[in-house]
């Protein structure tokens, strides 16, 4: 890291990418809030498949890893360790056809 000094501080303030950057961060940061209450929805509607049905939904187990991955790569952006943007960017992520095993 260079040390900051008043002219890289005024450049680094008007550069345009960095506010853009922000707004990214803001938008993907609501994304990632909504993602989380759909994983809980999903989680708790998992459960009561269980409770009531004796198995869970292996559909819904497979979103629920394709969700994992998007909020891996959510993260990933909003903390700088990478510069892709996820979905809508991107396509969403598919973690193969085959769910995961399914918890007896």
């Amino acid at each position: 890291m260079t040390m900051l000094n008043e002219d890289n501080l005024k450049r680094n303030v008007k550069d345009k990418d960095t506010w853009l950057r922000f707004v990214y961060l803001v938008v993907f940061g609501i994304a990632f809030y909504l993602s989380i209450l759909l994983t809980f929805a999903t989680s708790v509607f998992q459960f009561l498949a269980k409770l009531f049905g004796g198995s869970s939904f292996d559909g819904l187990a497979s979103f629920g890893n394709n969700l994992a991955a998007y909020q891996s790569q959510v993260t990933r952006f909003l903390t700088f360790a990478s510069d892709e943007k996820p979905f809508p960017f991107a396509p969403f992520p598919e973690h193969g056809a085959t769910p995961p095993a399914n918890v007896s």
